[in-house]
This record gives structure tokens, C-alpha cells and sequence, in this order.
């Protein structure tokens, strides 16, 4: 199963390239639900 979209901890595409290995993940959300959250997303 794919993720809809995941939340990053730094923008994947302005990091250097040796940094990328360092960023986290802080949420995903899998068919619109959210799968994994570690505080990343404010719901309403």
C-alpha cells in the first residue's frame, strides 16, 4: 500500500543530497486516514 503523503521533517528537495538520510518522517496518511503522526499534523 502506498502513501497518500507523508509529512517530512525538512524539505526533501533543498537538502543537500548526503543529508537526505536524516530527515524524519513526523506523519503519514494511508487511504486518507492518518497511519503515523508524531505530532506533524494539526486535525481539526
Amino acid at each position: 500500500m502506498l502513501a497518500d503523503f507523508t509529512v517530512l521533517s525538512d524539505d526533501l528537495l533543498g537538502v543537500p543530497a548526503d543529508r537526505i538520510g536524516e530527515l524524519t518522517v513526523g506523519a503519514t496518511v494511508v487511504g486518507g486516514r492518518i497511519a503515523h503522526d508524531t505530532g506533524a499534523l494539526k486535525v481539526s
